[in-house]
């Protein structure tokens, strides 16, 4: 990487309505509607510090063995993967 050049997030690539639309299209349904302002939180973070899929699924993962809340509220990653493969954003 060369000195003083940031790399772009995934959140950066995608914006605020890609980020709605990764969380909306990756919760099962019935979850849909009373978890989206936790996964839009969450995953807002996670796509903020993420440059790849490979960083957003090692982020997920420590997440996901850290917090009941996070295993029951979110999105799911093989969906998130598809969602955002669509933008463009590859591993």
């Amino acid at each position: 990487m060369v000195k003083g050049v940031k790399r772009k997030s995934i959140y950066d690539k995608i914006g605020w309505t890609g980020l709605l639309n990764v969380v909306w299209n990756s919760m099962p349904y019935p979850l849909r509607f009373f978890a989206l302002p936790y996964g839009l939180h969450i995953y807002g973070d996670f796509l903020k510090g993420s440059a790849n899929l490979h960083q957003l699924l090692g982020v997920h993962s420590r997440e996901y063995m850290s917090s009941k809340v996070f295993r029951l509220l979110r999105p799911r990653y093989h969906k998130v993967k598809c969602v955002l493969k669509s933008y463009g954003i590859d591993a």
